[in-house]
């Protein structure tokens, strides 16, 4: 916490300046996650050209799914 005398009073950050550095945080970690998120797409798409993502979620099921216990 920033605090500094002014007039032989202690003054330090009200609500107002706790929000905007919440909020400059925030947004910074926001610009951090979407730079190694865009990073990661490029190097995908470099690297993997063919891959489309079909396998992630595995959403269509075949029959040899249904007998496999995992």
């Amino acid at each position: 916490m920033v605090r500094w005398f002014r007039n032989n009073k202690l003054v330090g950050l009200n609500k107002l300046n706790y929000m905007i550095v919440g909020i400059i945080i925030s947004f910074t970690l926001a610009g951090i996650i979407s730079i190694f998120w865009v990073r990661g797409i490029d190097y995908m798409k470099k690297n993997y050209p063919d891959y489309k993502g079909e396998d992630f979620l595995n959403w269509d099921k075949d029959e040899e799914d249904e007998n496999n216990i995992y």
